[in-house]
């Protein structure tokens, strides 16, 4: 994996020395950096760090479950079922999370509950088991794609 030298990159993958298992190196090294990028800064509570200190390793897990859905090591085409697979579930998966947003949403109003305005131990629980979810139904997809499956 290269931090810097672009020209090698380029010149492995001109002689196609760049496998499944290395871009899956990147992918993950881009998740964490994304992750880390995505801390907040400034008036925070504990629960947003916590939230996001939470998504960097379920992402990686994640990951590395749809990598070994895809066959792992002797799989192809992960990047490119990956991106489009994950799409098509979080483009499917919307319509579901804003119709129960809006359900909630209305039976908290109801209730005459106070909504808080910081993020709360719910919120650290429903972001993780959203993620979990999306990552085991984007990894389920991948299997059915993957060689061993098909033969």
């Amino acid at each position: 994996m290269y931090f810097w030298n672009i020209n090698k990159l380029k010149s492995d993958f001109n002689e196609g020395a760049v496998t499944e298992k290395s871009i899956l190196k990147y992918l993950i090294a881009y998740t964490i950096l994304a992750g880390l990028v995505m801390i907040p800064y400034g008036e925070t509570n504990q629960f947003d760090m916590f939230s996001a200190a939470l998504m960097i390793p379920l992402s990686v897990f994640g990951l590395l479950y749809a990598y070994a859905c895809n066959g792992g090591d002797s799989g192809n085409n992960f990047i490119a079922k990956y991106f489009a697979i994950g799409w098509v579930i979080t483009i499917r998966f919307m319509p579901v999370i804003f119709s129960l947003a809006v359900i909630v949403g209305i039976i908290v109003g109801a209730s005459g509950a106070e909504i808080p305005e910081g993020t709360t131990l719910w919120d650290v629980l429903i972001e993780a088991t959203v993620t979990v979810f999306l990552f085991w139904r984007i990894a389920v997809h991948i299997k059915h794609t993957s060689v061993a499956n098909i033969a």
